[in-house]
Parts: C-alpha cells; sequence; structure tokens
C-alpha cells in the first residue's frame, strides 16, 4: 500500500491539488485533506483509488517510499542521409526476428521503392525471406505495379491515398517521406497498437487483387 508521504510527493511531481486528486480518485476533498494530515486511517479501497488515480496520471510508486514520473511512451528519430534506406531496412530486422512478427505496410506507390531503393530492395527480400517474418500490404486500387507477391497486397480506393506511406512493425510506426529521403521513425507500443488496429480494419475492408488484375500487374523480380 502507498504511504503517506508517497501520496504528498505524487500529487507535487503532477503539480496536483488535493481537489484535483479527490476528483481524480472520485473521493471528496475532506477524505484527502484528512488523509494526508494524517487524521484518519484510510480504508484499502481508499489507498487503492488514490493510488490509481495517481498512477493513470503517470506516477511510479517505487518500493515502499519513492515515487517517479513514468517515462513518456514515445521516443522519435529522423533517419536520412545517404543510406538512409539501408540503415531503415537494420532497423526492422533489429526487431523482426522469426515467423511471429509481421511489418505491415500502407504503399502509395510501389515504384518508390525501386525510384529511392533500387540497390537494397532485393537484400531486404533476401533477408525477409530468411528470417521468415510475414508482410502485408495495403495500395490504392489503380496500381499497375507491385514489388511484392500478389497474395500480400489488398487494395483500397486511391482516395484514401495522399502520398505519405507508412509501416508498422514491432513498437514502431515508420512514415516514409520519399522525395525528402526522409523517414520519420516513432517508437512507441501505444502508436504501434493504435497504428495495427487502424491498419487491420482497412485490410478487413481492402480487397484482393482479382485474378485479370493480378495478370495485368507489372511484377518486379529480385
Amino acid at each position: 500500500m502507498i504511504s503517506l508521504a508517497q501520496i504528498k510527493a505524487a500529487r507535487a511531481l503532477l503539480g496536483w491539488s488535493q481537489e484535483a486528486l479527490a476528483r481524480a480518485a472520485d473521493l471528496s476533498l475532506p477524505a484527502i485533506n484528512n488523509i494526508e494530515r494524517g487524521l484518519t486511517s484510510p480504508r484499502k479501497e481508499t489507498l487503492n483509488a488514490i493510488e490509481n488515480a495517481l498512477n493513470s496520471a503517470g506516477v511510479d510508486f517505487i518500493d515502499i517510499s519513492g515515487v517517479q514520473l513514468r517515462r513518456p511512451d514515445v521516443e522519435t528519430e529522423i533517419i536520412e542521409g545517404e543510406d538512409w534506406l539501408e540503415i531503415y531496412d537494420n532497423d526492422i530486422f533489429s526487431v523482426l526476428r522469426g515467423s511471429d512478427d509481421e511489418i505491415l505496410q500502407w504503399s502509395c506507390d510501389e515504384r518508390s521503392w525501386m525510384v529511392y531503393g533500387g540497390t537494397t530492395n532485393h537484400l531486404y527480400i533476401e533477408k525477409r525471406d530468411s528470417l521468415k517474418f510475414k508482410e502485408r500490404i495495403l495500395v490504392p486500387e489503380n496500381i499497375d505495379y507491385i514489388t511484392n507477391k500478389p497474395e500480400l497486397y489488398r487494395t483500397l480506393p486511391t482516395s484514401c491515398f495522399d502520398g505519405v506511406s507508412y509501416q508498422i512493425y514491432g513498437n514502431r510506426v515508420s512514415y516514409i517521406l520519399w522525395q525528402a529521403r526522409k523517414i520519420i521513425l516513432i517508437k512507441s507500443t501505444a502508436m504501434a497498437s493504435a497504428k495495427r488496429a487502424e491498419f487491420e480494419y482497412f485490410w478487413n475492408v481492402g480487397k484482393a487483387f482479382s485474378k485479370d488484375k493480378t495478370t495485368k500487374l507489372i511484377k518486379w523480380k529480385p
């Protein structure tokens, strides 16, 4: 159970008044005031309510006396420079290690991989196949060129795509800015989970290539 000192310290870290804590814990202001002044012995349920409120606000309780603000679950990295796609591929391979792993891709134009990554794409495919991680790709319905196996794709209305591609793998979401030769890499479990759920929705409403469409597609061969 948390101590009175931890309650005061946690409230101070958050910059909360006693009234703010009372609202968050669904308790009365006099109850919080009396607890912090040591005038009452709070019930277990009351301390749990206070602890849960503070924890939800980003406070972690350490041992029996310490408190700290939780480190935000977001880290951003910009990948750019001459070897930007090689650096990016190496990050993918550091996260996806086997057949239980998967990378999800929202691809506005598959030709971009050849225009900007013509010297690295075949290496990516070889490494992916050796590690055996899975891949699924959403593309515009007017697509006429693919760089992967047709069964890995589903299509959506072209109006859904705005020129920025993204990928989701592990705890990462990456936005690929082709013309700028830059990748914005966001490392966040919460953001990756939310983006993955969004992708799954669109995947379920997307359409697989028809047999006729498959025969007309231009297919890149390593």
